[in-house]
């Protein structure tokens, strides 16, 4: 190695590009700390695309916080797992993708994630609403809700560490 060379010099690789030149220590450090660079974004990327165990329970608290008492247009019938996962996604907390909520037998939905191990039980209730909001005025008489009909509900939901049962 040699101070007398230049830090950058042309490729030998048929482009024209400038390069860092290993035989130069400015040029080596460059390379060295390149690369550190590149491995530690890499590292950060993973860490911000995978949940952790505390991201995962931080986002069930928030999420059924702001699930509790709000107002959805759904019917009584069928799964209500996709609110579950909205609420989790919309409360910003962990990468927001792969979460997963399915509908448990004895009701609810167990929330959980590829990247980690641990488990909530997410129930959620709906009532209906008795001050929906108005969509159409004209239509003052509506049919009465049904378990398969449209309605406004308010829902409410609690959660508990691990699986529903």
């Amino acid at each position: 190695m040699s101070e007398d060379e230049p830090v950058f010099v042309r490729s030998r690789w048929g482009t024209s590009r400038y390069v860092y030149n290993h035989r130069n220590p400015v040029g080596l450090a460059l390379i060295l700390l390149t690369s550190l660079l590149a491995i530690g974004m890499l590292f950060g990327l993973h860490a911000e695309s995978t949940w952790s165990e505390g991201e995962l329970g931080d986002a069930v608290r928030e999420g059924v916080r702001d699930l509790d008492g709000r107002g959805h247009y759904t019917t009584l019938e069928g799964s209500h797992g996709l609110l579950v996962e909205e609420a989790i996604r919309e409360s910003g907390i962990g990468p927001g993708h792969g979460v997963d909520a399915r509908e448990a037998e004895g009701g609810g939905y167990t929330v959980s994630t590829e990247d980690t191990e641990s488990a909530y039980c997410v129930r959620v209730t709906l009532t209906l609403d008795d001050q929906p909001p108005v969509l159409l005025p004209e239509d003052v008489d509506l049919p009465p809700p049904g378990p398969d009909r449209l309605a406004f509900y308010v829902t409410h939901a609690t959660f508990s560490e691990g699986s529903c049962p």
